[in-house]
């Protein structure tokens, strides 16, 4: 089992963003770990057509006093955690990559706003440009998250693979975090309606024995999925739906009480995730529960 070293909090310090600030604390505190919290002054909002409108400094002063009073209040209300603010001006996403690599983070967590589809399109969100280029894994909570929600221990966490090569540091990930907190861990696959018409289409005499045959083999290769050191604990129960990837894993979450959503973030490119998006994208955006992004090719943690 892994343990964190620092964990970084972005907040933008509206009442959404603070949202994560509890969960991120959690973490932080469970693992004897240092709690980041990070805040941007965006760096377009400061130099308005080239311009400066302020000094950068006299604003970072200004901002870092009520900023800290916040944080403080909101933290207050959690167990006790170490914890510092570092506020720069920038560009949020690109200043938060550089602050992970400078405190040597383990985890980013950070709060997404509910846009309209149109606006998601056009501008995006740092929390969507940071699963896509973070370097350690992002664990998005819902703006809209119920305080019951973000204060309550983490007991179960769902990791959702579909095999490819994104999935698996997911599944390690998922797994040391399960073990981290004690959770109880589930492991689900999903197989598209279309994938499933197709296949029984082959020969519909034998529909019944092919989809039990098919539940079979996708139980099976979920278990072999789990990497050989972690088969020796408790194995995680497998679980294979069948509907679009993040309307079951959605419906799952909710009827089994999940606390976590871990997954994989496949690498697109950026016309093609802006234009169809990704499991991960659309999950995040019905934003019922925290999900914690991996992309593939993130290190695995050392115990």
């Amino acid at each position: 089992m892994f343990k964190l070293k620092a964990v970084v909090c972005a907040t933008d310090l509206s009442e959404g963003s603070n949202k994560a600030l509890p969960l991120a604390a959690q973490m932080a505190r469970r693992h004897g770990a240092k709690l980041i919290v990070a805040h941007i002054i965006d760096l377009p909002a400061v130099t308005p057509y080239g311009e400066t409108m302020v000094d950068p400094q006299e604003l970072r002063g200004r901002v870092e006093q009520s900023a800290r009073g916040q944080v403080t209040d909101i933290l207050s209300t959690c167990e006790e955690v170490e914890w510092e603010l570092n506020i720069a001006i920038g560009y949020p996403a690109k200043e938060i990559l550089s602050m992970v690599e400078e405190v040597g983070a383990d985890l980013v967590v950070a709060a997404t706003h509910t846009r309209s589809g149109l606006e998601r399109l056009l501008l995006g969100s740092v929390s969507r440009k940071l699963m896509h280029t973070l370097t350690v894994p992002l664990m998005i909570v819902p703006g809209d998250i119920s305080q019951e929600q973000l204060h309550r221990p983490l007991e179960s966490v769902l990791i959702a693979c579909d095999f490819s090569p994104d999935s698996g540091n997911a599944i390690r990930w998922g797994i040391d975090f399960a073990q981290a907190f004690g959770a109880r861990m589930t492991m689900a696959t999903v197989i598209e309606n279309t994938q499933l018409s197709q296949l029984l289409k082959l020969d519909p005499q034998k529909e019944h024995g092919m989809a039990d045959k098919l539940q079979a083999d996708l139980h099976r290769k979920l278990k072999d999925s789990v990497p050989e050191e972690c088969r020796g604990g408790l194995m995680p129960k497998t679980v294979v739906l069948a509907g679009q990837p993040h309307e079951e894993l959605n419906k799952y979450a909710i009827l089994n009480h999940i606390d976590l959503i871990v997954m994989g973030v496949h690498g697109r490119g950026l016309i093609e995730n802006l234009l169809v998006g990704s499991t991960t994208d659309r999950l995040v955006r019905l934003g019922q529960f925290p999900v914690m992004a991996v992309r593939a090719g993130i290190p695995e943690q050392q115990a």
